[in-house]
């Protein structure tokens, strides 16, 4: 059985980054909903809703944007401009899994928005901001962790999934009648 005892340092680290990671998401959106004041447009309509959401997501595509662009700079002033050429320096590596991973991350929560909105009143449609603003957040600590040490995208990677997940499990419960 795995312990918090026999875990290496680096397999602690990513625990209690990912911890801090939960508890940070946790935190952001409930201060958020609850206690920070939304202006948003009236959303009335499931149509109106559904077209606020995919407005919402020009954020996280711009984060996937500067993925490309940091790839297309570094590619054209390195010897990597030829991609077959295996000279990808270190940092390069970390944009193109930056790359990468945000597009896995982002057809998730593209997806996990869009549903949610279907399912959420005028009121509750404030969460689609709050939870593209931690999308956002948390893709920029992946990335710039990720950079300084690959051990420390784990926060960002949390920040950016646990949320996703949590909208995935929620609307995947209201589609099946809950």
């Amino acid at each position: 059985m795995v312990t918090l005892t026999n875990l290496n340092q680096q397999q602690k680290t990513v625990i209690w980054s990912a911890t801090a990671a939960v508890i940070f998401s946790t935190v952001f959106v409930l201060i958020t909903y609850f206690f920070i004041s939304w202006s948003l447009p009236l959303l009335d309509t499931q149509e109106q809703r559904v077209i606020f959401t995919l407005r919402c997501q020009i954020f996280p595509a711009l984060m996937l944007l500067a993925g490309i662009i940091a790839v297309s700079i570094n590619r054209f002033s390195s010897n990597a401009i030829n991609p077959l050429a295996g000279a990808e320096s270190a940092s390069m590596s970390v944009h193109l899994r930056y790359l990468n991973n945000t597009l896995e991350q982002f057809v998730l929560f593209f997806t996990a928005s869009l549903v949610l909105s279907t399912f959420l009143d005028s009121h509750s449609m404030k969460l689609i901001p709050i939870l593209t603003i931690l999308f956002v957040l948390g893709r920029i600590a992946f990335w710039v962790g990720y950079l300084q040490n690959p051990l420390n995208r784990g926060f960002g990677m949390v920040v950016t999934l646990y949320p996703t997940f949590a909208i995935l499990f929620y609307d995947a419960y209201r589609v099946l009648g809950g």
